[in-house]
């Protein structure tokens, strides 16, 4: 009896430790034990570009000038190795051409706190006091800014603790929205906000609404159509255009042969995107 509740038990855990194959298309090598693996992301959800096919994010910093800007806020603990940060450098990559300036907010990279406290939470909230000093300079850079670009990737369907950390704190009140005798008035007339989330969930699309593959495109669109009401709603808070998303939701395995290319046939399609949503369609006011 005792063998055979092990023998279940162990069998619960290895199917544990490989649930994530069925959303990555990971596979673990037949015959292997967990102790045997020494890269664990071949083997779970996480999005790792191998070393030779990885994409430096160049970055231009803003400067005085009259070039349009372009913002990215981006959370993610392993930039310069995921999925997530290919697409933020072939996004840094696309506006550069166009002659925009690009500056990157690494969060993790700059130890960005995004806890609200109970000292700044009446700051945050009705622009009550002084704008903490960690605060200052992010909120400078969103005022240069055209366009504020959220990057990272999708663990819970929301943006994750850093990023989401950094909207409360840094769009605070009295700087991205204030009372009027009307209500609410968002401050940020005239910029545009964009998400760009390296996703594992469905396989059934890449892009925004109506951006599905002939797969489960119902489904596609009402995930898809869930961010669209709280992306709206959130620019419409801070008084600027929401220009979308990009969910890249087709990741090529970590095993595929062709990954070279299936990786090369993402970026040109985020660049086809970004196209697509920046310079081809009407911003909404």
């Amino acid at each position: 009896m005792k063998k055979i509740i092990v023998a279940a038990l162990c069998s619960v855990f290895s199917l544990h430790c490989y649930a994530a194959d069925s959303v990555s298309h990971a596979s673990a090598p037949k015959g292997s034990s967990v102790k045997e693996i020494t890269n664990i992301d071949a083997v779970t959800s996480a999005s790792i570009v191998p070393k030779q096919l990885r994409k430096p994010i160049v970055q231009t910093g803003f400067t005085d000038g009259s070039a349009k800007k372009v913002l990215f806020v981006v959370g993610d603990p392993r930039l310069d190795s995921s999925l997530e940060g290919f697409l933020v450098a072939t996004a840094a990559e696309f506006f550069k051409k166009k002659g925009y300036e690009v500056e990157v907010r690494d969060l993790y990279k700059i130890g960005f706190n995004p806890v609200l406290t109970a000292e700044n939470f009446y700051h945050a909230k009705d622009g009550f006091g002084k704008t903490p000093n960690d605060i200052k300079p992010e909120q400078a850079l969103v005022s240069k800014a055209d366009y504020i670009i959220f990057c990272y990737p999708n663990w819970h369907d929301s943006p994750n603790a850093i990023t989401k950390g950094y909207m409360e704190r840094v769009f605070s009140k009295q700087f991205a929205y204030r009372d009027t005798p009307k209500g609410l008035e968002g401050m940020l007339k005239g910029k545009g906000v964009y998400t760009i989330m390296n996703a594992g969930w469905l396989g059934g699309g890449q892009g925004d609404v109506g951006d599905g593959i002939g797969k489960l495109d119902k489904v596609w669109d009402k995930y898809l159509g869930a961010y669209k009401v709280v992306d709206d709603d959130t620019a419409g808070f801070w008084g600027t255009a929401n220009l979308g998303r990009f969910v890249n939701d087709q990741s090529p395995s970590n095993t595929d042969p062709q990954y070279a290319q299936k990786l090369k046939a993402l970026g040109e399609l985020l660049d086809q995107h970004l196209q697509r949503d920046f310079f081809q369609r009407p911003e909404k006011k």
